[in-house]
């Protein structure tokens, strides 16, 4: 249980906080960071923030061709499609959507049910092709086919059925829109996101999951919880698998421009006596919960994937945990899929954030990835 004398001890930081920042980041090129500090250089010659952040970028990726329009296929029409397809439509991030599934008949009528609801939802347009044509250029193509996973199972037992589904179908649909950004939902998602890379050979902005972006909102979600803030005042995220060796970021955790490492050193890791580590347990057990108690996760990874649409159409540069190559970062020389911090834009990756991590962190990631790359070693290309 948190105690009490933290508990104050953060309410009164809020109100009187002094802390100094020391901000370090590894060298790294960039036109994306060039071009910004040229903007600026006039005004903040000696900017020590400015200079920190010309460094902090891992990559900018090449330019961007990117398809028009606001289509977005949904391959697979479960519980995870649907959650994905109401979610777009409802948030108004797209009226333009195609569902494809093998269960043709399921399929159509989950079409219809959403068409018959088109009068609330913008006058929406579903393609009604019952083959994988009717994926044609989309701009987005989300991938959620897969096994369903039982109560108490690991994703990494659904790694060899689930490889399966996505080598039969990804080259397929990359035929079908060679421009769009594939987000992969397909459990284990880091593995089959890399699975994906490799037999499509899509570049790899345009290749990603969504990771451990609903793991950072169920993060945030549990602190907020605790401190009785609204879950937006929480800052942090969580990095590398999306699964049971996810790495809380606890060094950068915030809340309203306190950082809570500054109250305790030690919070989240295991010198922590107050029981905060509790908190990144209940984000590793939140889908097993669900799943256990209904036989599926369907709303919270729906509006995830919602979001990552959103920021692409946006054009909007937001930084999102997303799962990419994390080859070259935090010590990981293998080409491993993992959650960074990720400038997403119209393009989908634009650019990695280098993440600074105390030592505990580097090596829960270092053991993350090493997880990974075990699961990856046992799939056939």
């Amino acid at each position: 249980m948190m105690t009490n004398r933290f508990t104050h001890g953060l309410y009164n930081t809020f109100i009187k906080h002094e802390s100094g920042n020391n901000i370090r980041h590894s060298h790294a090129k960039s036109k994306l960071t060039r071009r910004f500090a040229s903007s600026c250089s006039s005004r903040c010659k000696d900017d020590k923030l400015l200079n920190a952040f010309r460094n902090c970028l891992y990559k900018r990726l090449k330019e961007q061709d990117v398809q028009s329009g606001n289509k977005v296929s949904i391959v697979g029409a479960g519980a995870v499609g649907t959650g994905c397809a109401m979610a777009l439509l409802c948030k108004g991030v797209t009226n333009n959507i195609a569902i494809y599934d093998l269960r043709k008949e399921f399929c159509s009528a989950e079409r219809q049910d959403l068409l018959q609801g088109s009068l609330f939802l913008n006058n929406c347009k579903i393609d009604n092709r019952t083959t994988i044509e009717c994926t044609k250029n989309s701009r987005v193509v989300v991938v959620t086919a897969g096994v369903r996973s039982k109560a108490n199972e690991s994703r990494q037992n659904l790694v060899h059925r689930s490889a399966e589904i996505i080598k039969q179908i990804a080259p397929e649909l990359v035929k079908q829109s060679p421009k769009a950004v594939f987000i992969i939902v397909t459990n284990p998602v880091d593995v089959m996101t890399w699975v994906t890379r490799k037999i499509t050979n899509l570049p790899f902005e345009r290749c990603l999951s969504t990771g451990c972006h609903l793991d950072t909102a169920r993060f945030r979600m549990f602190i907020a919880k605790i401190l009785r803030v609204s879950t937006s005042s929480v800052h942090g995220m969580v990095l590398g698998e999306h699964g049971d060796t996810s790495v809380p970021i606890w060094s950068s955790v915030s809340v309203g421009g306190t950082l809570l490492k500054d109250l305790l050193p030690n919070i989240g890791t295991d010198q922590d006596s107050n029981g905060w580590s509790n908190v990144h347990k209940d984000v590793v057990n939140a889908a097993y919960k669900v799943i256990a108690g209904k036989g599926y996760t369907n709303w919270a990874v729906g509006l995830t994937i919602c979001d990552v649409v959103s920021a692409i159409f946006e054009n909007s540069n937001r930084i999102l945990t997303l799962s990419t190559s994390a080859k070259g970062m935090c010590g990981v020389k293998d080409d491993v899929f993992l959650s960074l911090p990720c400038i997403v834009n119209q393009g989908g990756i634009y650019g990695i954030i280098r993440p600074h991590l105390s030592d505990w962190e580097k090596e829960k990631f270092k053991k993350s990835a090493e997880v990974v790359l075990n699961i990856q070693n046992t799939v056939k290309i």
